[in-house]
């Protein structure tokens, strides 16, 4: 068998299937009366990505082709010395490493990694990878409603011939485009190409009819994302939300977690002590059981897990977004007694961070820590 040398500036050796990617923000809260918050960034950097790598049933050479690279980033290099007694001092110098899917290539440092050697001539090496502080100024995923910049408007007249407003389009044939004011999707059967002001005939299926209504639809000449490699293989519906209440002014997380959920309560409140010994509490303002809650999303498609990932990544770890609790949690909007978000028809919240397992082909695990908050 022709072994592949890893060379010295980069891991050439496929990983094993399990590795996980793990993703965090550093926010910065300010806390305000009655459980409202704002939460934002600390730094442009704050997004931050590290891959847990797992290297199966490698041979000897192999093994010690990959530990020699990840020891030699850290060998030792003659410092050079001035005269008033200052150096320079030798950086870390970050490697190219291309992901396991969906992510896209990106500059990593390695600063933990294992080997065993269970039998002769069969080696395990696990490495933990982390990303070079990406900024979070190129993720540019829309959100609700078109954002001139990254969408596109398809004015649909009668028959299948359309203008275009916005940005310069070209769809590939499967593509999905979407239409105003209700949930309607097609796909298209053929690449669509325009540019700004021209003309095109758009061909979708699933009976798909243009009925002098607002089309959208992702430009990919503009979309991007900081960590996913190619966000336009998995579109998603960029309008406001249509809900009860009207359209909402942040986007909705409609991807269904796995049977099993973790719901944490820590109720707010106010104690005061009359002496060491006895306690007295109290109520304390108007939104005390927001709720924080812990999903898996458990054998999802290639697709789906790459939806997912890029709703969560656009929304930086901060930002907020609807999502609907399960029946028990539900209660009426006119139900006054109950004044917590939770007991709505709907709550807000945010991720600041998750993990994503490549579990097999076509089978990915993601598991994600939503916080709710006020609808601020």
């Amino acid at each position: 068998m022709d072994i592949k040398k890893t060379d010295s500036t980069s891991i050439n050796i496929a990983p094993a299937f399990g590795c996980t990617a793990s993703f965090a923000v550093q926010p910065h809260v300010i806390k305000y009366g009655d459980n409202h918050s704002q939460i934002s960034l600390k730094s442009i950097n704050s997004l931050s990505m590290s891959l847990n790598l797992k290297f199966n049933e490698l041979t000897d050479y192999e093994s010690s082709d990959l530990i020699s690279f990840l020891q030699s980033q850290f060998y030792y290099e003659l410092q050079n010395y001035s005269n008033d007694g200052s150096f320079n001092n030798k950086r870390l110098t970050p490697f190219d490493y291309q992901p396991f899917f969906p992510y896209k290539k990106n500059k990593f440092n390695c600063i933990s990694f294992t080997h065993a050697k269970p039998y002769c001539n069969i080696n395990n090496v696990s490495a933990t990878l982390t990303s070079i502080a990406p900024s979070i100024l190129h993720s540019v995923e829309s959100g609700p409603d078109h954002n001139p910049n990254i969408d596109a408007v398809i004015n649909a007249s009668l028959g299948n011939t359309s203008s275009v407003n916005g940005q310069d389009v070209f769809l590939s044939s499967g593509s999905t485009i979407y239409q105003s004011g209700n949930y309607s999707n097609a796909t298209l059967s053929s690449s669509f190409n325009v540019s700004n002001g021209s003309s095109a005939t758009l061909e979708a299926t699933n009976n798909f009819t243009f009925n002098d209504a607002d089309i959208s639809c992702h430009n990919t000449a503009a979309r991007h994302s900081i960590y996913i490699n190619n966000p336009n293989d998995c579109s998603y519906y960029p309008y406001a939300p249509i809900h009860e209440d009207g359209n909402l002014e942040s986007r909705m997380f409609d991807f269904r977690p796995s049977e099993s959920m973790l719901l944490q309560h820590s109720p707010k409140y106010m104690q005061s002590n009359a002496d060491s010994i006895y306690k007295k509490l109290n109520k304390y303002g108007f939104n005390p059981n927001l709720t924080n809650l812990r999903l898996n999303f458990n054998g999802r498609s290639d697709l789906e897990a790459k939806r997912i990932l890029l709703f969560l990544e656009s929304h930086l770890g901060y930002k907020k977004f609807g999502f609907h609790l399960s029946r028990e949690y539900v209660g009426s909007m006119s139900d006054l007694s109950h004044t917590t978000p939770h007991r709505k028809s709907m709550s807000f919240f945010y991720c600041p961070e998750w993990t994503h397992t490549f579990v097999y082909k076509n089978n990915h695990s993601i598991s994600a820590s939503f916080i709710e908050c006020m609808n601020y």
